[in-house]
């Protein structure tokens, strides 16, 4: 396995659903047009499509399971920042107590 090939594919996934952001829960994946992306930018930094295929069974079934590990993060993020203001809500009804 090419581990260029999985560390080039690894950084750009996740600077890409960083820059783009995560695609709304029922929205059409970008993960085909990513992965099409992807191959170019690898190309360009002379890593050939072979190596990515070498790497990645399917490249576009990879950056679908990103997006929807990136999803699940901001999900459980949002919850801990909801019990956070529930947590803060509550220590200001026990002060004013």
């Amino acid at each position: 396995m090419s581990a260029r090939a999985l560390e080039f594919v690894e950084t750009w996934v996740s600077e890409k659903i960083e820059q783009e952001g995560v695609p709304e829960q029922g929205a059409e994946s970008p993960a085909k047009e990513w992965a099409a992306e992807c191959r170019e930018a690898a190309l360009e930094d002379g890593i050939p499509s072979g190596e990515i295929d070498e790497a990645f069974d399917d490249l576009t079934e990879f950056i679908d399971g990103e997006i929807e590990e990136a999803r699940e993060r901001d999900e459980d993020e949002d919850e801990d920042e909801d019990e956070d203001e529930d947590e803060s809500y509550e220590d200001e009804e026990e002060e004013e107590k």
